[in-house]
């Protein structure tokens, strides 16, 4: 196989697995995935609007306010009115939504840290050299 559509391919297959474990650790939580998502969006974009999420997932302006919703009514997110808009409410995540954020990501981690196990710390250190020269 061709070196650089090997390294495509683990690629993928790292893709995968993150999405596995994901989908492992949130049910723990009571969560779906793209509440997660959205939950991490809302956090990296503080009063943004629904717009600003219909638009980053894709999805519909209904489909967006369902999941506000249901993050409203676990009391993950607030919405607030719009300084300047009165059709518009500014979305944050509350503080109760903020240590769900964390302790997903640490359960999330914790699953990942695993894929780590077999490599010696000169290899980890290395790894972490290269990843660090993705421009991501």
């Amino acid at each position: 196989m061709d070196q650089d559509l090997l390294i495509t391919y683990k690629f993928r297959e790292i893709k995968n697995a993150l999405s596995s474990y994901l989908t492992q650790v949130l049910p723990h939580f009571h969560i779906s995935p793209i509440m997660m998502y959205a939950l991490e969006f809302l956090r990296k974009h503080p009063d943004c609007i629904a717009v600003d999420m219909a638009n980053e997932f894709g999805l519909t302006r209904g489909a967006i306010t369902q999941l506000l919703d249901k993050l409203e009514e676990q009391e993950l997110v607030i919405r607030k009115p719009h300084p300047t808009s009165r059709r518009s409410l500014l979305l944050q995540v509350t503080d109760k939504g903020n240590k769900l954020i964390n302790d997903i990501l640490e359960a999330y981690n914790n699953k990942i840290e695993q894929l780590f196990t077999p490599y010696t710390e000169d290899e980890l250190a290395q790894l972490k050299k290269l990843l660090e020269k993705l421009p991501l």
